[in-house]
């Protein structure tokens, strides 16, 4: 008898460690809302959280490239907008010049292009938006000794790393986006509004003639760049709308394994708290010292 009072002394204190034990798993997944909390609550889930947690970050990289590249595309786009907006001002001048008003015309043209030349060394982050590679160099400034404006920039473009080893590519050649390029000639918009200017000065009619096609080629081609980056918007889109599915179901996965039903692990723990209070309630009785014990 006295062995087999041992022996249940035993078990009835492994299961309240045991039942203890369960208790304060089940008060930590209800604290923190996770399942899992550590190795050995579940060492094969943790191995899968962590691969979906490191797809989640590598999701969350590609989208926060697509947002930045969404909102450098927008500026881009609302600069390159407005300077289309002057061009066309330019082009109706030009198309509808009086002579006799020729000195005030041209003092607009000027501001014309004094606007577009502060456009076109627009800046997005501190960076210069049409210089291509040479994103920390003006892209143009007037060269008072030759009387011309130049371009300090480069070819170059932005990328834009939208998912394992695939790129959306923006135009960033300011060179390319606003030169006349229909005829030829290679006049850049400032060549353009230059001869305009001194064409009303010196009320030099076929002169004035001469830039409205230019100033149509011009906002053509700058009607196309827009065009390009209403493309490219389209494509970010695109991408991030399928990384956000992606993100989802990846996220669900990971939940699944990881995260715990809060609303059920505290219908559990009123069920293990009862059943802990019972047994031990039954260990106070059978585990009550006898003379027994002392013997």
């Amino acid at each position: 008898m006295r062995i087999s009072a041992k022996i249940m002394a035993e078990n009835i204190k492994a299961n309240l460690a045991k039942q203890s034990a369960q208790l304060s798993k089940t008060q930590i997944e209800i604290a923190t809302g996770k399942k899992i909390n550590s190795l050995s609550d579940d060492p094969e889930g943790v191995g899968k959280v962590l691969d979906y947690r490191t797809t989640l970050s590598t999701i969350d990289q590609y989208q926060q490239n697509i947002t930045d590249a969404k909102t450098r595309v927008e500026y881009t786009e609302t600069i390159l907008g407005q300077i289309n907006g002057l061009v066309n001002d330019a082009k109706d001048i030009a198309s509808n010049a009086d002579t006799e008003n020729g000195e005030a015309l041209a003092e607009e043209v000027a501001n014309i292009r004094d606007q577009i030349l502060s456009l076109a060394n627009s800046r997005y982050n501190g960076s210069y938006i049409f210089s291509g590679d040479s994103t920390n160099t003006e892209p143009f400034e007037y060269d008072e000794i030759s009387g011309d404006y130049q371009y300090n920039g480069d070819d170059g473009s932005h990328s834009v790393m939208v998912g394992e080893g695939i790129q959306i590519t923006l135009d960033a050649d300011g060179s390319e986006m606003f030169t006349e390029t229909v005829s030829g000639s290679g006049d850049t918009v400032f060549d353009v509004l230059d001869d305009l200017e001194a064409a009303l000065l010196s009320g030099d009619e076929t002169g004035i003639s001469d830039t409205v096609a230019l100033l149509a080629d011009i906002d053509e081609n700058l009607e196309m760049e827009r065009s390009k980056f209403a493309a490219a918007y389209s494509r970010l889109e695109d991408t991030e709308e399928r990384w956000t599915t992606l993100s989802n179901a990846v996220e669900t996965m990971r939940s699944d394994v990881e995260d715990a039903d809060v609303t059920e692990a505290a219908v559990d723990l009123q069920l293990q708290q009862t059943s802990y209070e019972l047994l031990l309630q039954v260990a106070s009785e059978v585990l009550q010292p006898t003379l027994l014990d002392f013997l």
